[in-house]
């Protein structure tokens, strides 16, 4: 890659170079979480256009700016961190995602550096294979620093309250379906009764007192912009769990909903428009909030197998 050349020539290189790897990656027996296995030569987005941040994020890339640049710059040498483990010589042929102590090592050296104070980097430096169904039940929080446990606690009290929000949004469009279907019972009345127990079973029930608008959590000190909207919805929303009201039922908490649901989709807010209500498949945004906590066990039981 460092070869004098035309910027388009070295692109089509690297391009080359990615579809060997997929293919070594395949012949090597790896069968998940290979990017673009199966499109390969017809692919249009690289798998490194999905990883290129996260490089600059952890200090592996060291250089800014956009793969399109450091191919048309052609001397990439200086982009990496140094002591980056070299490819083995059989990259191109047969790989597996397996880290080498080497690799693992490097790995672990990036986060020391790179996301000093967060838990990822507090559970990789202690060999952590992360064998819990939530990062807040961790058997090991315990021992954690009294920055990373606050994290942690705020995310969970997040998902709880957010939980809530997306089971209540859900109850109401079952309810609203209800309605248009018109009769005593079926599909969209089960459902809607389904929607209440899970309200009640899993309705927040969060501690005393929880962050305030720019404090959710921690947003500020991440790259990520979090709309004003969003943050005043998610502060309402919470006031009315704290209230103590029956939320479920709160013509104020629904009017969250419905205002909400207006502003992010227009006259096709299902809420107000019967065509869009009728595409509804049963579930939005139900799922429990996890911050791709299954995502990090893997790396880092990968981290963990690297020794």
């Amino acid at each position: 890659m460092r070869r004098a050349g035309r910027s388009g020539g070295r692109a089509d290189q690297a391009r080359r170079l990615e579809i060997q790897l997929i293919t070594a990656l395949l012949r090597g027996g790896e069968t998940e979480n290979v990017i673009c296995s199966e499109a390969r030569d017809s692919l249009k987005r690289l798998p490194s256009d999905v990883y290129w941040a996260g490089l600059l994020a952890l200090g592996i890339r060291t250089q800014p700016g956009s793969r399109a640049e450091m191919l048309a710059a052609g001397d990439v040498q200086s982009l990496w961190s140094p002591g980056l483990p070299g490819a083995a010589d059989d990259l191109l042929d047969k790989a597996t995602f397996r880290l080498t102590p080497e690799e693992g090592s490097f790995l672990r050296d990036r986060l020391a550096v790179s996301a000093r104070d967060t838990p990822f980097n507090e559970l990789a430096q202690a060999g952590d294979r992360a064998e819990a169904a939530a990062i807040w039940l961790h058997p090991m929080r315990a021992t954690w620093s009294g920055r990373n446990i606050s994290i942690v606690d705020q995310a969970a009290r997040f998902t709880r309250v957010m939980n809530g929000a997306a089971l209540l949004y859900n109850l109401m469009l079952a309810e609203r379906a209800a309605a248009m279907q018109g009769a005593d019972a079926g599909r969209w009345h089960d459902l809607a009764a389904e929607y209440r127990v899970a309200w009640v079973l899993g309705r927040p029930r969060p501690p005393k007192t929880l962050p305030q608008a720019g404090a959710w959590p921690g947003f500020a000190q991440t790259i990520h912009r979090v709309a004003p909207q969003t943050l005043a919805f998610v502060t309402d929303w919470a006031a009315r769990v704290l209230s103590g009201q029956p939320v479920a039922d709160d013509a104020a908490a629904r009017a969250l909903f419905l205002r909400r649901d207006s502003r992010l989709k227009g006259p096709k807010a299902r809420l107000t428009n019967d065509a869009a209500l009728a595409r509804w498949g049963g579930a939005s945004g139900a799922a429990v909030l996890a911050y791709r906590w299954l995502v990090v066990q893997r790396h880092l039981q990968d981290l963990a197998d690297a020794v």
